[in-house]
């Protein structure tokens, strides 16, 4: 490195006089050094207000004065003493207290997150069909009277056993074969009403026998085989169940989830509860 006598010269004529008396020019610097070209103008006529904060400024510098041949800290310290820049400082963040009047009342905070957890119970039962509305009751049959108020009737009396009627009855009773429940066997099939995300899965594997959106008035007939599959939705009141062409009630609300319910025919007709109709036999002699 070439040696200089410090305040001799200001940094930039320094730096000029040397890369000229190397051969170089500004364009040889910039390519070498990677400094914009811009800022090594400034640098060789001091024009110091046109170069970025300190910290960049002196490493340009330093560059500018290795690429030349000269040596990097002394011509770098010589800038320090002549550039009016100055490192930045951050600014010291203010730690006063805060305004008691700025912060909301403890009743506000309270009132706020009880309300808050009013909303998501809400939210939790409607999603679970609480508010589903209920089916209708079922209307007594009767004929109008003359004023045109339904008339009520009157609850029928069940005689006493007698022991002559059951004796004819239990002969007929016993050739009567019994029959299998309508539906109690079947396919088991998924009717969309409305677009809805379903899975249907081995409960064993947990392989997917069908994933994705079953879409309004679509079905989806549930394989026989492999057995034990089971349903996750996340919108149960969305799908119509039907065993052997029976249908079934809803398996939740509207958008209600349900996971893990077993698609056998047998476990579907369990949930329902359904009570088979029966038909009067006809006594002898009667």
């Amino acid at each position: 490195m070439e040696a200089i006598e410090p305040g001799s010269q200001r940094t930039g004529a320094i730096l000029s006089t040397a890369r000229e008396a190397a051969g170089i020019t500004l364009i040889d610097v910039a390519r070498d050094t990677r400094v914009p070209l811009r800022h090594l103008k400034a640098i060789d006529v001091d024009d110091h207000s046109n170069l970025p904060a300190l910290p960049y400024a002196i490493g340009f510098v330093k560059s500018y004065a290795r690429a030349v041949g000269l040596d990097a800290e002394t011509v770098a310290a010589q800038f320090r003493a002549e550039t009016s820049k100055t490192a930045h400082v951050p600014s010291v963040p203010s730690l006063e207290p805060l305004d008691e009047r700025r912060v909301p009342a403890r009743r506000v905070v309270f009132t706020s997150l009880g309300v808050i957890a009013l909303i998501i119970a809400g939210l939790s039962a409607w999603g679970a069909g609480v508010f589903d509305a209920a089916p209708p009751a079922p209307v007594a049959s009767g004929s109008d009277n003359a004023g045109g108020e339904a008339t009520t009737p009157a609850p029928i009396e069940t005689p006493a056993a007698l022991p002559e009627v059951d004796a004819a009855i239990a002969p007929v009773a016993a050739s009567v074969p019994v029959l299998p429940v309508a539906g109690a066997a079947g396919p088991v099939v998924l009717t969309a009403t409305e677009d809805v995300w379903i899975k249907v899965y081995d409960s064993t594997t947990r392989a997917s026998a069908k994933i994705g959106i079953l879409k309004a008035g679509e079905t989806f007939a549930v394989p026989t085989s492999p057995a034990g599959l089971l349903l996750w939705t996340g919108k149960a009141g969305a799908l119509q169940v039907s065993v052997g062409g029976r249908t079934l009630p809803p398996l939740g609300g509207p958008v209600e989830t349900v996971r893990d319910v077993s698609l056998a025919a047998g476990d579907l007709l369990a949930r329902t509860a359904a009570t088979p109709a029966t038909t009067p036999l006809a006594l002898p002699g009667v």
